[in-house]
């Protein structure tokens, strides 16, 4: 049967309508559960206040691929630390449209690098967060370390109301993300007393410019009234400490530095030292004065001896 011309123009744009619709309504679902997922995943559901702010747009998700699309520069580093995703939002004030921030929340695929990307990226010049193990903020942000999360808060203005909300955004991730207590870092309860409280640093690798110190923490130490930067790595065994010792030192030799006795060298004015201590390698990385250096080192051997004595390292 053949349809007159004008019933099959009516009949198909009706059915396009139809199809029309349908596809859309099928995309607009997608598009809310897959918002409502990412909100609510990182504590920030659609539509909810948080200190006066709300989510706008839409979250942005980022794997190792396209990393660099938000934070190009940066994005090495993190991959190289373990990084395997990065979810973000924007927040606006509901009345000042000057005041808002952006929410980054980063897996790092374990706690460790996230502990590392969070220690390395803290700067001297900021107010730690009592209320957080790692955390801290500045003039416009908040950052912190949680398992194998980092996150970073960053306020598009120096506001003391936007510094507010993103606290109230951090309690809600704390008691949204999932915590494991293998996520703890026990490493830095290595420290000995009189090292400086949130001065804690993990580097993975590379530490110091030598391809030889991985797995190393710094921290600052108090010695008498005078900073100074203590560090130890956990080796295998005593034989790889002084192994790894010997080459570290062989390493600053090689650049300069002079050996002022076997553990102690001058590198350029300033102090370094070296030394294993059970199944650790550390000592004092570029410490101005070097009797400060010396105490503090020597604080350091005894006490890393002790716990590896403890346990039979």
């Amino acid at each position: 049967m053949r349809l007159l011309p004008g019933r099959a123009g009516k009949f198909e744009s009706a059915v396009g309508t139809l199809y029309l619709f349908h596809l859309v309504l099928i995309v607009a679902v997608l598009l809310v559960i897959q918002s409502l997922f990412d909100l609510a995943r990182f504590g920030a559901e659609s539509g909810q206040q948080t200190g006066g702010f709300l989510p706008v747009g839409e979250a942005e998700t980022y794997d190792t691929d396209n990393l660099y699309e938000k934070i190009d520069g940066k994005a090495p580093m993190y991959q190289d630390a373990g990084f395997e995703s990065l979810a973000t939002q924007r927040f606006a004030h509901t009345v000042n449209a000057e005041l808002g921030f952006e929410h980054y929340t980063f897996d790092m695929g374990n706690s460790r690098n996230a502990f590392s990307v969070y220690s390395r990226q803290k700067r001297a010049d900021v107010i730690d967060l009592n209320e957080l193990q790692f955390g801290y903020q500045t003039t416009n942000g908040v950052y912190f370390s949680y398992g194998k999360y980092y996150v970073e808060m960053v306020g598009f203005a120096e506001s003391q109301e936007i510094i507010d909300a993103m606290k109230i955004l951090a309690k809600k991730l704390l008691a949204e993300l999932p915590y494991d207590e293998k996520d703890e870092i026990e490493d830095i309860t290595l420290f000995p007393p009189g090292t400086i409280a949130g001065s804690w640093q993990l580097q993975l690798k590379d530490a110091f410019a030598f391809d030889g110190l991985s797995d190393t923490y710094s921290a600052k130490f108090n010695a008498d009234g005078k900073t100074v930067t203590i560090f130890f790595s956990k080796r295998n065994n005593s034989d790889d400490a002084r192994a790894v010792a010997k080459n570290y030192t062989d390493f600053l030799v090689a650049n300069g530095a002079k050996v002022i006795d076997p553990n102690v060298l001058d590198f350029y004015g300033g102090t370094e030292i070296v030394f294993a201590a059970g199944y650790f390698i550390a000592g004092v990385h570029e410490a101005d004065d070097r009797d400060s250096a010396i105490k503090a080192a020597a604080v350091l051997f005894e006490h890393l001896n002790k716990i590896s004595e403890k346990t039979g390292g």
